[in-house]
């Protein structure tokens, strides 16, 4: 009756789930007609993610899961002596791989599954909080290329947050040079809704109430 959403990720989606995060926004717009499950995993990498990938995502899930949303790659791309640091080849490899999972054996069709790039960032704030972390914005327009390389290859809807963030520069979108604040939180919650009011129907799986009596 409800479709069933999967939400993988890093940070950016298991904070989303805070308070004006996007998960939590779009659980909010939602709540009648998805059911929306969030397995964002902080500091985690596509390497990591691919490692535990059966107990993220078993092989035999509890649910049928209709739509996703796989966002990775905003650890990947941190310095290379960091040790969440992994190398563009196997970052397209290791996400390759998830999405091999998540289209061949959770059953997720390609046209049902959006892949976020990794966003810019502002190198600035960042360098305060995180000092040496490696990340800038050329490495991320990096990884953000690669995501989309990996999303066109598997015929997969995509969304070029890179782009779309720096677009935004001058409005301030995070907290601490990387993850998001309330406006950057707003931004992606307007793309993954887009993604989803397409692939829903109109009508409420149940009636409202002014309809029972």
């Amino acid at each position: 009756m409800y479709k069933r959403v999967l939400l993988l990720g890093d940070s950016q989606t298991q904070r989303g789930a805070a308070p004006q995060g996007w998960v939590n926004l779009i659980a909010d717009k939602y709540c009648r007609r998805l059911d929306i499950t969030n397995r964002g995993l902080s500091g985690y990498n596509t390497r990591w993610f691919l490692e535990r990938i059966c107990d993220i995502v078993p092989a035999v899930p509890a649910y049928h899961y209709d739509l996703g949303v796989l966002w990775l790659g905003n650890n990947d791309t941190v310095g290379e002596g960091c040790v969440q640091h992994v190398p563009q080849r196997e970052y397209s490899r290791n996400l390759t791989l998830i999405v091999s999972k998540l289209v061949d054996c959770i059953g997720i069709q390609p046209s049902n599954l959006l892949i976020l790039t990794p966003t810019c960032v502002d190198e600035v704030m960042l360098d305060k909080v995180f000092p040496n972390s490696g990340r800038t914005n050329e490495r991320m327009r990096e990884y953000a290329d690669l995501t989309l390389d990996v999303a066109r290859d598997r015929k997969c809807e995509h969304a070029d947050l890179y782009s779309l963030f720096s677009k935004h520069t001058g409005k301030g979108l995070f907290t601490d040079g990387l993850h998001l604040n309330t406006e950057g939180n707003g931004l992606v919650a307007q793309v993954v809704d887009n993604f989803l009011s397409h692939r829903i129907e109109g009508t409420l799986p149940l009636p409202d109430w002014k309809d029972l009596s």
